[in-house]
């Protein structure tokens, strides 16, 4: 594992001046703690020196092309046991930011997280608003999609994902979307030749097996907790939602933690979970009601 670089005096400084540090930090044990960070690439999170980190990716050499990215000391894509791949359990958190669209199986992702936690410890993820990047024109995932991933094990993008990412993706980013630039007007990322593309990419991935990275989740704080509830009640997540921070003016990405409780009762923790979800999501319903009426203000 590394070890933290910041004094505990600097991290805490910058921290609170950094909302995105915070939040990746929400709940995070101090002055000393071991954890991971999935997808770090060459911007892993900043840490005090009593935090203790190993770096997880779907491979060792996911992000050996990028300038400065960190090594990689456990390869694990999502599916199967991540304590075996990592040699140990009972962590106190996981951090990963701007990782889970990436992730092919997030329910599968998701438990083998939650089962190298000890109880109380916490998973905290950044993710991107569909509505204010690439993917404004594609749809929100589905539970019906993420349980279809997770009955077929994926370890790699399937095809569909694939092809969706690549056909449906624009070309416009969160400062046009926020100047007032209407998505429906923009261009497929991918210009004219995006559907070709997209089937010979799909079609490639499957025939060779192939890993490319796509997104294969699409959300906004709102869908994401409808999946998270419905998963919930199937008893395929088993996480207990902490908070939800909606993306902010300016922005692209919003924040979820998410902690393993120490009920072991499947009742109890599922109403535990269903009663997270509603007050979540009451929260961002009424900063929504207040954005709009600021709006017309």
């Amino acid at each position: 594992m590394h070890s933290g670089t910041l004094s505990l005096d600097a991290f805490l400084d910058r921290r609170a001046t950094d909302r995105r540090l915070a939040r990746l930090t929400h709940d995070v044990p101090l002055p000393e703690a071991k954890g991971l960070e999935f997808g770090p690439a060459n911007n892993p999170t900043p840490m005090p020196e009593g935090i203790r980190v190993a770096y997880v990716d779907h491979a060792h050499d996911a992000q050996a092309g990028l300038s400065g990215a960190v090594p990689i000391d456990h390869a694990w894509t999502g599916t199967g046991s991540l304590a075996e791949s990592i040699g140990q359990d009972g962590l106190d958190f996981a951090i990963a930011a701007q990782v889970a669209q990436y992730v092919p199986n997030l329910l599968g992702w998701c438990r083998g997280i939650h089962a190298i936690l000890r109880p109380g410890g916490v998973l905290n993820l950044s993710l991107p608003d569909r509505r204010f990047m690439f993917d404004a024109g594609r749809t929100e995932s589905t539970i019906a999609e993420l349980v279809e991933a997770d009955l077929l094990d994926y370890v790699r993008p399937s095809p569909r994902q694939i092809f969706a990412h690549t056909y449906e993706t624009l070309a416009i980013g969160p400062g046009e979307i926020w100047a007032g630039d209407d998505p429906a007007r923009a261009p497929r990322l991918c210009g004219e030749a995006a559907l070709a593309l997209a089937h010979r990419q799909a079609s490639e991935a499957l025939a060779s097996g192939r890993y490319q990275d796509c997104h294969c989740w699409v959300f906004t704080p709102l869908s994401f907790l409808d999946v998270v509830e419905a998963a919930s009640r199937l008893g395929l997540f088993p996480f207990v939602l902490n908070r939800i921070a909606g993306t902010e003016p300016e922005g692209f990405e919003f924040y979820v933690s998410m902690r393993r409780d120490g009920e072991t009762d499947p009742q109890a923790l599922r109403g535990m979970q269903e009663g997270a979800v509603a007050h979540l999501r009451g929260i961002l319903t009424r900063q929504q009601r207040t954005a709009r009426l600021l709006a017309t203000a």
